[in-house]
């Protein structure tokens, strides 16, 4: 996170070989999960940086699904950072022309159809089989 290397692995996660995509879904993965002993808040620390500081990192996972090669990974991810109320609401109130993080977002502002919630319909109907195979995994698990 000090590196601030998350956000270009996550945009780029498609470009890399079968078994370091797997890595990197393991990186993230125990990101989300990870809380450190003695913690003040009952949370991952990756968490508060990905969805107030980085909401780019979460965007982009979720376009994993616009190539066949990182669906998989990036599905596996959303997943598992989908256990987290705050992820669900910056992917269902992401708006394309306001980059904001979780802070920023207006439940009662209405939606242009845009933004990464709705993109999942098209992943689903229009994608391969695998990709719109793990989109719906994705999708309903919240």
């Amino acid at each position: 996170m000090s590196e601030d290397v998350l956000l270009p692995l996550a945009t780029n996660i498609h470009k890399l070989p079968f078994e370091t995509r797997k890595d990197a879904q393991a990186v993230f993965t125990n990101l989300f999960r990870y809380i450190p002993p003695n913690a003040q808040v009952p949370e991952p620390p990756f968490l508060n940086y990905a969805v107030n500081t980085r909401p780019d990192i979460i965007r982009a996972l979720c376009h994993g699904y616009d190539h066949k090669e990182s669906a998989l990974p990036c599905g596996g991810i959303l997943r598992e950072a989908l256990k987290h109320d705050s992820v669900t609401a910056l992917i269902m109130y992401d708006e394309p022309t306001e980059k904001r993080g979780l802070n920023a977002v207006d439940p009662n502002k209405a939606g242009t159809g845009n933004g990464i919630f709705w993109k999942f319909f098209d992943w689903i109907d229009k994608s391969s089989f695998e990709v719109t195979a793990d989109a719906f995994s994705t999708f309903r698990v919240r």
